[in-house]
């Protein structure tokens, strides 16, 4: 096993991430559906300029995430359509879904779970798969915050050519119970949903069968069963996830990993601006090139 440190002080330079910024390439959007067990998921799939079958990543929301990103500040664009626009100048396609429950997609997110948001993951490496414009042999998965570990379960069944992991939640107890409180964490599983008040003041619905499979989530072993190259990249201010827990992930973690670090919160300092998220992008970026286009 090849064990590989990468770090990265979040004062970078504009001007040395724009030089590693690939030259603007024309790209291409489009709005998907498919079906999961019959209701239907909503993505935006980014579509580089090629003739030939594209690797594609699969990018995937945490906790109530949806294609409706919050903008990045100086920009009109959240961090995933960022990364998209961006890998899709660099030959890389992608497929960004809102989860059953959320955005455009259908359901309640009342009813939502860690384990359907992992099903529409699944299904949704189906539909890139069926595409022909798409090259489904040259494929990863990339989930952000509550996304990691339903990331490292969609790759545990579908064994993808890589995963990366964006402040991936490493405890769950400990980033849920810091949302929600021990009482709501203690909820039992069965009966109404709970109202729910985000730190934010977003007013939820929480079903009680998701605070069930949080309690009972492990990362670490929904991480065990992917052997693949890995990238895990962690911010060391992020109060959400803590950076302690990364350790954790490696050992569990049977493949080639990359940790990459840098001086950023849980949404990639992009209340500054891009410019920590444009490292971020460029980094992974290079780690996708090197794992779906050079071989």
């Amino acid at each position: 096993m090849t064990k590989m440190k990468q770090t990265l002080a979040a004062a970078l330079a504009a001007t040395l991430i724009a030089a590693a910024l690939p030259a603007a390439a024309a790209s291409r959007e489009e709005v998907v559906r498919f079906e999961v067990d019959g209701q239907t998921v909503v993505g935006t799939l980014t579509l580089p300029e090629t003739d030939e079958p594209a690797p594609v990543v699969l990018m995937l929301f945490g906790f109530l995430g949806h294609r409706g990103e919050w903008a990045i500040t100086g920009t009109e664009e959240g961090p995933y359509a960022r990364a998209a626009r961006l890998w899709a100048d660099r030959g890389i396609a992608s497929l960004r879904i809102d989860y059953r429950g959320s955005g455009d997609s259908a359901g309640s997110f009342a009813e939502a779970t860690v384990s359907s948001e992992a099903a529409d993951g699944i299904g949704a490496i189906a539909f890139l798969k069926a595409d022909p414009r798409l090259d489904g042999e040259r494929l990863a998965v990339l989930g952000w915050s509550l996304g990691g570990p339903v990331a490292s379960a969609v790759a545990r069944t579908s064994q993808p050519d890589a995963l990366v992991l964006w402040n991936g939640v490493n405890d769950p107890m400990a980033t849920f119970t810091g949302f929600f409180g021990n009482e709501v964490m203690a909820a039992e599983p069965e009966g109404a949903p709970l109202d729910v008040t985000m730190p934010w003041g977003q007013p939820i619905q929480l079903g009680r069968p998701m605070i069930a499979e949080l309690r009972a989530l492990d990362p670490a072993t929904e991480l065990s069963g992917y052997a693949g190259p890995l990238l895990v990249a962690q911010g060391s201010n992020d109060v959400l996830v803590s950076a302690d827990g990364v350790e954790r992930l490696i050992d569990a973690h049977a493949g080639d990993e990359l940790v990459w670090t840098a001086a950023m919160d849980h949404v990639f300092n992009i209340e500054a601006g891009p410019e920590t998220l444009d490292a971020l992008i460029v980094a992974t970026g290079d780690f996708l090139e090197a794992r779906l286009l050079r071989r």
